[in-house]
């Protein structure tokens, strides 16, 4: 049974007669006809049932494979990777403790001439390649920094494996905040003694060529990062790293947050801008594993966003709203007026209460005593205070516990403005609650002063006297890769694949005594892990199309899923790190927006508690092409946590054909000479147009530098070529795996001494991965490098005016054939580069993705709806105002793409499994020209019925409701509901189309399009309500309604109408029935 997935509909225009029921059989006919020349033209183009026949004749066969088993073997590869990156960072950890111990001090800095280091943002930089644009202005540096002797020349060289930035890796530089001087005593020691890093830095990339950015931030503002490279000073430079969450989460650990916003009389002007300035620099030191409300306060106390009760948790999105409801904004005479109004007294005692109140109820909620530690905070920002509110603190902060007291929360006090008085009382506050007190004078200060909490705590970890766990961040955007930075040589690519999580480790400065109650923050060291990187480990190949990997933190935050999106139109999204595993994965329960069931609960509760588990046969609405497309199916889920980590990992499955893989009996890598074996030369079956999948890993090189292709493809070739001189070892892991065994760490061990000697040439690979795409690549030489035809088939390609036929494979193979423009076909000569005459892109320049292109996921899904059935589409319009440079659908010589797609599953005994997706693309306007002959057909009835007349509009619509073809071409790609609301929602009445609803939680609202309220009739309404009267009458005379003929017996599971045949004894028929 072979199907093309498409419905004809014909719609007849007003007319008074009746609609003669013998107008069904014509559009059997026209079904008929078309399916019947399509499915022909498929077949001699793709030779889709000789390639299955192939995969019999290779001996490829099928396994089941086990979801449980698949994830456990990324955990451990990926674990066995996390492990590494934490070495790393125990190694700097440890190493700068053991420098900063041993270092004398200097005490007048201002006085040292004989000393250099690379300034990030000041040193001369050379490049290796003329040309390359420098990532700082020269015309920006300060005076001082001219001809400076402290800053040390740095020559630069573009680095593969930190994506072609220019940088070295001998040396580490250093950057200090805008706001510091470098020889100020405190920064000038942290430069000096950090210097020696650089040896464990390097030694670190040497044992793990995989490391990305290592740095070490002091409790000073002196960051020193690893390789060395310029700082973007092409704009205002407010980086410090002691706000960065790295540095935050390792110093501090979570938090409960409340800050007192003094809003009474006396806090306007400068000292209102002061505060909120203020209160916005403690915010940036909150993560998401924080949380935190604001209060502000005069003669009453009330939230300062009235929704937020209780603690919030300190998204990006929750701190924007506060800062946003505390700024002034602009009244229509263009006057800067306070959003909040400053008036009344200060009732700090009635904050006090509320703030005492609000983290006892937090701590009932957690569970937890006021013995525990938790950190709990209260922060004061306010000009002056009445007294020293001794009772109040009495009362709410003090607990007797078997006769030792104890201070629950701590108060931290900020004093804003110059002339102040009862400085004496804010000050005990904060000293008798556990805290510290500042005085801020001026916006210059606020930095600083702020930042000075986080020394404080972070003590009970130095008290502790023990090592300090490794701390993970969420998901971070590596700004050296975006187009802010503009130095790497991947800035075009989305977000999502720029994003990283970074571990650090707290290091104390202990000092010689090595007594931890003199002990205090010395810095934080950590590295950068990139999401990506994770991915690869993930075995996506062996995920296969529509499954795909997870990650989700202890927060309910995505770090991994291929449904995230960073960013839009290049912008990064303000939640990008704070996105919830429920607002992408939906699932098919029937809730509305914001609604749970509590199936996804359960699902989202095992992957937040760490839980190893799975559940199966979840319903999920399966989206994809950007949420225009949905499939109701089945999925099944596998998870557990990631040791070390806060994080779980998961994989899903689809149901149905998740679960099975192709099996290869025999090596393609080996050939059968009588009964014995031997090497044979891969690299024969490369030698035509290909395209590998760009992020999976066959084979690679650890040191990336010398070993450059100028593309994945001749990456891989030259692996290739070394399996057919039998040089390489196919076997090599990537990360060994580490045996239960395994030596305690210890910087003797692991320091700058690998598990296992890396060389230059050193590599690795990924067996099945290599020997599939060797198996692929055989398999469809004979098929693609030329087309065998007969005229017939050559005259048939010619009415639809096909340009190629393609193959995409499991193994993440694609290859193409232009049947026509052979200038567009690619030769691959004996050292791997590709060729063409053609110059601008091609198919395989276009579609590289294989298993995860739409086109191949669609045919998929369509394969489990019907087993023989084409899926046939056109480009679809982007209709969101919010995104920027759309892809038209037609092409520039006014034509339009239509590609047909059919999956090709590989049957061994019961079990199949898919193999490839074979299709062709062909022109609409040849597709439309044939449609119309076909359709022009006389009939001998009393009247003639065809397309090309004015009385009637001919669709055919996928089974998404999209118009693949019409007689106004500008229709097509477009949603029918939107070309003809009315005659889509009468399918949906006969259950032809079913209304499901997803929800896009990551999208923007554009403001400037809502429409505004207005009460009066317009000329458009009118117009409107005319033309919806028209449109009913239209829908009353709609031709293929119930009256003419069952409906339902072209419609498959109510949504799309099918067009089929059956073959027997050689012949092929098509009829048209239900399926």
């Amino acid at each position: 049974m072979r199907c093309l997935k498409l419905t004809i509909l014909l719609v007849l225009f007003l007319t008074p007669d009746p609609v003669p029921a013998w107008r069904a059989d014509i559009v059997k006919t026209w079904a008929r006809n078309l399916g019947e020349e399509i499915w022909r033209l498929s077949e001699a183009l793709t030779k889709s049932d000789q390639i299955r026949i192939k995969y019999k004749q290779m001996n490829a066969s099928v396994k089941k494979k086990d979801g449980k088993q698949i994830l456990e073997s990324s955990l451990r590869s990926v674990s066995t990777m996390l492990t590494r990156k934490i070495n790393a960072v125990k190694c700097i950890h440890e190493t700068a403790i053991q420098i900063a111990r041993n270092f004398n001090y200097v005490k007048n800095a201002s006085e040292i001439q004989d000393f250099t280091y690379c300034s990030a943002k000041y040193s001369n930089f050379t490049y290796e390649i003329p040309g390359d644009k420098p990532v700082s202005d020269e015309k920006s540096k300060p005076k001082f920094t001219k001809n400076n002797p402290h800053y040390t020349t740095v020559s630069l060289v573009r680095d593969s494996h930190f994506y072609d930035i220019n940088v070295n890796t001998n040396h580490s530089c250093v950057h200090v905040p805008t706001n510091i001087f470098y020889l100020e005593n405190n920064v000038f020691n942290a430069i000096e003694w950090s210097k020696e890093l650089n040896q464990v830095f390097t030694k670190n990339y040497q044992s793990d060529p995989s490391l990305s950015w290592q740095y070490f931030g002091s409790s000073h503002g002196v960051l020193r990062f690893y390789p060395g490279m310029p700082w973007n000073t092409k704009e205002v430079d407010t980086y410090d790293c002691r706000v960065m969450s790295w540095y935050i989460e390792a110093a501090t650990c979570s938090k409960d947050v409340i800050i007192l916003f003094d809003i009474s009389g006396s806090m306007t002007g400068f000292k209102n801008y002061v505060a909120r300035r203020t209160l916005r620099s403690l915010l940036d030191t909150l993560s998401n594993n924080d949380y935190v409300n604001v209060y502000k306060f005069n003669d009453t106390v009330t939230e300062v966003v009235k929704c937020f009760k209780g603690l919030v948790q300190a998204t990006p999105e929750n701190l924007k709203t506060i800062t946003a409801t505390l700024e002034p904004f602009v009244d229509a005479e263009g006057h800067l007026k306070p959003n909040v109004p400053l008036a009344g007294n200060a009732n700090l005692t009635a904050a006090f209460v509320k703030a005492f109140d609000t983290l006892k109820e937090r701590r009932k909620q957690c569970n937890v005593s006021s013995t525990q530690g938790c950190n709990q905070l209260i922060m004061v920002i306010t000009d002056y205070v009445a007294g020293n509110l001794s009772d109040v603190f009495e009362k709410y902060n003090r607990v007797v516990v078997n006769g030792k007291t104890y201070t629950p929360v701590r108060v931290f006090t900020y004093l804003i403005g110059k002339e102040v008085t009862n400085v004496p009382e804010i000050e005990w506050m904060a000293c008798s609650n556990r805290g510290y007190f500042v005085h801020i004078h001026s916006v210059e200060e606020v930095q600083q002063q702020v930042l000075k909490y986080i020394n404080v705590i972070a003590l009970p970890m130095i008290l502790v006297a023990e090592k300090p766990p490794p701390t993970w961040t969420h998901a971070n955007i590596d700004y050296t890769r975006t187009a802010k930075w503009d130095v790497s040589g991947d800035i075009d690519k989305p977000g999502e694949d720029k994003l990283v999580t970074s571990v650090a480790i707290p290091a104390f400065d202990f000092k010689k005594d090595d007594n931890s109650s003199n002990a205090r923050l010395l810095g934080v060291a950590g590295t950068d892990v990139p999401i990506d990187s994770i991915a690869k480990l993930a075995q996506p190949h062996q995920l296969g199309v529509n499954g795909y990997s997870f990650i989700v933190s202890n927060n309910g935050y995505l770090l991994l899923h291929p449904l995230l999106i960073t960013s839009i139109n290049g912008n990064m999204q303000d939640n990008y790190n704070s996105v919830d595993f429920v607002e992408v994965e939906q699932v098919d329960d029937g809730k509305g927006s914001r609604e749970l069931g509590e199936q996804i609960k359960k699902l989202r509760a095992s992957l937040v508690d760490g839980e190893d588990g799975y559940m199966k046969e979840v319903k999920v609405l399966y989206h994809y092409d950007n949420m225009r497309r949905i499939a109701r199916v089945e999925h099944d889920y596998f998870f557990n946590r990631l040791v070390g980590t806060p994080f779980s990992m998961g994989i899903s499955l689809p149901k149905g054909y998740g679960d099975t893989e192709l099996l290869l009996k025999d090596n393609p890598l080996e050939a059968k000479q009588g009964k014995a074996l031997t090497g044979i030369n891969v690299t024969d079956y490369f030698k035509f147009s290909y395209r590998v999948h760009p992020d999976w890993v066959y084979c690679k090189y650890h040191y990336l530098e010398g070993h450059e292709s100028e593309n994945v493809e001749l990456e891989v070739w030259k692996f290739l070529v070394r399996i057919s001189h039998n040089d390489l070892n196919i076997t090599e892991e990537q990360y060994m795996q580490e045996t239960a065994k395994e030596v305690p760490w210890s910087i003797e061990t692991h320091c700058g001494n690998a598990t296992r000697e890396l060389g230059v040439d050193d590599y690795y690979c990924n067996e099945d991965l290599v020997k599939q795409l060797v198996f692929d690549a055989k398999l469809t030489t004979p098929y693609f490098e030329n087309w065998d035809a007969t005229n017939e088939e050559i005259n048939l390609a010619k009415k639809y005016n096909v340009s190629v036929r393609f193959i995409a494979t499991a193994s993440g193979l694609t290859r193409w054939h232009y049947i026509n423009d052979k200038t567009k076909n690619e030769k691959v000569n004996d050292t791997g580069y590709r060729h063409k005459e053609y110059k601008g892109k091609v198919f395989g320049d276009i579609y590289f993705n294989a298993i995860e292109e739409n086109w191949y996921k669609a045919a998929v899904l369509q394969h489990m709806i019907n087993k023989e059935s084409l899926v046939i589409s056109t480009p679809l319009p982007i209709l969101d105002d919010i995104i920027q440079n759309k892809p038209p659908v037609q092409n520039e010589d006014g034509d339009i793409t239509v590609t047909s797609t059919y999956a090709i599953f590989y049957k061994d005994g019961e079990s199949e499994t898919p193999a490839s997706v074979v299709g062709f693309e062909y022109s609409y306007l040849s597709f439309y020209d044939r449609f119309m002959e076909i359709t022009n057909v006389s009939w001998s009835g009393s009247r003639e019925v065809t397309c090309s007349g004015e009385d009637y509009d001919c669709y055919l619509i996928d089974s998404s409701g999209y118009i693949v073809l019409s007689k106004d071409k500008e229709e097509v790609g477009q949603f029918f509901g939107i070309v003809n609301k009315y005659v889509l929602q009468s399918f949906l009445d006969q259950n032809i189309f079913q209304h499901v609803e997803v929800f896009d939680y990551q999208a923007l609202c554009p403001i400037d399009i809502l429409p505004e309220k207005n009460n009066s009739w317009s000329l458009v309404n009118t117009f409107t309500l005319v033309g919806n009267i028209l449109r009913w009458l239209l829908v009353e005379t709609l031709f293929l309604l119930s009256n003419v003929y069952n409906w339902k017996e072209y419609y498959v599971y109510g949504e799309v109408m099918e067009i089929y045949g059956t073959a027997h004894h050689g012949v092929r028929s098509r009829e048209h029935s239900g399926n």
